[in-house]
């Protein structure tokens, strides 16, 4: 089994302060180009053009019921007998003008007739054949929906920016479009390392517990707004994790590791950095979550996160979401409320902590089982309270960044 030869340089590093490390990291990301996607790929998406309206929608002043075009003029004296003269279904082109005394049987959403400025349900006829009869008197515009009731030639409908719901892409076929710019989901690598890690599903072998990294990461990526480019669970091997890092960095826009960054002998992934790429940072004053690497391979991103399960949920909160939403163009700083500690946290003499807390009202309460290595916790977690170094007392006002 290979190891490597641990440095008194590397253990008496000076950590990175949380701010310096993540402003570092966020600098060397930002949107990626845009690229012109089908609408039926577009949802969730963020839209890199205004969508301006080319012409009216609808194009047409058109019936909002089915019933009878007439000139309201000719209902002044209800009842009254209309000639029908023409037959309009939906989609239909009028040709026949509505002169006085006549009226044209039409559908929901066909155009109006030249000549006519008011639909009479059904309900308010004999519905006759040949003639109809009108019971009650109507107004012009009744029962007509204009054109341009939607949108106007010209309108700004949708800004640069804006995440693409169904409404969004909605609006833009109603408009003849099938594709717009946006940019697209960025491209993640996860990687998970380490011999102590099987695989779920397989059988543990002595001293081996079932890999949760590489689940828990890939579904918070897709979360933030990525695609998953590749997965791999790898042993201390660093020939094979240096090989898999060079093939997925020709590909991936980020690539994320779990395990392997911290000073063990068989810890990895720093070194790989260092000696086949660029490291340009290592151990951030951060609780938990210290032995976080930043570099490149390849000229793919690359953020080294810890093994233990809580230090990379940490990570990728802290870290590779906003990465991730930086590169997708969305707004990169997570949802975040003001709130009262219920009671005091001790936190680091030299680290950020971010606590564990649940939200009642606007009162943080720190959870139990604070551990790197503890998950479950996680599960009634509503954020991180973000504690700075020396900690603080009972009461104190603290941002909590929501999960």
């Amino acid at each position: 089994m290979t190891k490597r030869v641990v440095t008194d340089e590397e253990l008496e590093r000076p950590l990175v302060p949380y701010a310096d490390a993540l402003t570092q990291i966020l600098s060397a990301f930002s949107p990626l180009p845009p690229e012109i996607v089908p609408l039926e790929r577009a949802r969730d998406l963020i839209l890199a053009e205004t969508i301006v309206a080319d012409f009216d929608v609808p194009g047409f002043d058109n019936s909002a019921m089915d019933g009878y075009a007439v000139r309201a003029a000719d209902t002044a004296d209800s009842p009254t007998a209309l000639k029908l003269v023409d037959d309009l279904p939906a989609g239909s082109d009028p040709q026949v003008r509505i002169e006085p005394g006549t009226s044209a049987t039409i559908m929901t959403g066909a155009p109006l007739p030249p000549g006519a400025d008011a639909v009479v349900p059904w309900e308010d006829t004999d519905r006759g054949d040949g003639v109809v009869t009108v019971l009650r008197q109507t107004t012009p515009g009744k029962h007509v929906r204009p054109a341009g009731e939607d949108l106007h030639a010209g309108d700004e409908v949708i800004q640069a920016g804006t995440e693409l719901s169904p409404v969004h892409l909605g609006v833009i076929a109603s408009l003849g479009r099938t594709q717009v710019a946006a940019h697209r989901r960025p491209r993640v690598a996860v990687l998970s390392t380490g011999d102590e890690l099987a695989i779920p599903g397989e059988a543990l072998k002595p001293g081996q517990v079932y890999d949760a990294n590489k689940t828990l990461l890939t579904a918070m990526c897709e979360r933030a707004g990525a695609d998953i480019d590749a997965t791999a669970l790898i042993g201390d091997e660093p020939d094979v994790i240096g090989s898999w890092l060079r093939q997925v960095a020709r590909h991936a826009d980020l690539i994320v590791t779990t395990g392997g960054a911290s000073v063990g002998e068989h810890d990895w992934i720093r070194a790989i950095l260092e000696a086949e790429g660029t490291l340009s940072l290592w151990r951030i004053a951060i609780k938990p979550g210290k032995p976080v690497a930043f570099g490149r391979i390849e000229g793919a991103p690359v953020l080294g996160l810890p093994g233990n399960p809580g230090s990379a949920f940490v990570g990728m909160h802290v870290f590779v979401a906003r990465a991730i939403r930086a590169m997708a163009a969305r707004p990169i700083e997570p949802e975040s409320v003001r709130a009262r500690l219920a009671a005091a946290v001790k936190g680091s003499p030299s680290r950020t902590l971010f606590c564990r807390v649940r939200l009642e009202a606007n009162v943080a309460v720190p959870l139990p089982a604070q551990s790197s290595v503890v998950l479950s916790n996680l599960i009634p977690a509503h954020g991180f309270a973000i504690v700075p170094p020396g900690g603080l007392p009972e009461g104190a006002d603290v941002t909590v960044e929501m999960l």
